[in-house]
């Protein structure tokens, strides 16, 4: 019986992780994704300060839990955000604002992509 109620707290735990897993992932990855768009934005406006600030900001906070998130997701993704940050550096030197703004669009949903991946859809239950 004692097995039975330890099995059963182990199920528990891992659906807690599983649903927090989820639920941490939705926020970050929002948060991620708006803001990369607004840097976007910022430099379509020439606001380059404030849009060098959201960039930079997006990537310390990406460089902070991408080994955690490419340990959840596939790899593809994740490497191509590596790439794609370091297109924006390029942008951001040079100040190209249509190209820069491209760029944090495409990183912008490909955050959006990565936190589907994990979100919880009927048709990833089929």
């Amino acid at each position: 019986m004692k097995r039975l109620w330890i099995g059963i707290g182990i199920l528990v735990l891992l659906l807690a992780m599983g649903i927090g897993l989820l639920l941490g992932s939705m926020v970050y990855f929002e948060e991620l994704s708006r803001d990369l768009e607004q840097a976007g934005e910022l430099a379509m406006t020439g606001n380059w300060p404030a849009a060098i600030k959201k960039a930079e900001e997006s990537e310390a906070r990406w460089k902070i839990y991408r080994r955690f998130w490419a340990s959840f997701t596939d790899h593809e993704p994740v490497e191509e955000m590596e790439v794609l940050f370091s297109q924006l550096k390029v942008y951001q030197a040079r100040q190209l604002d249509v190209d820069f703004a491209t760029v944090c669009r495409h990183m912008s949903q490909l955050a959006k992509a990565i936190d589907e991946s994990h979100g919880l859809h009927w048709w990833s239950i089929l």
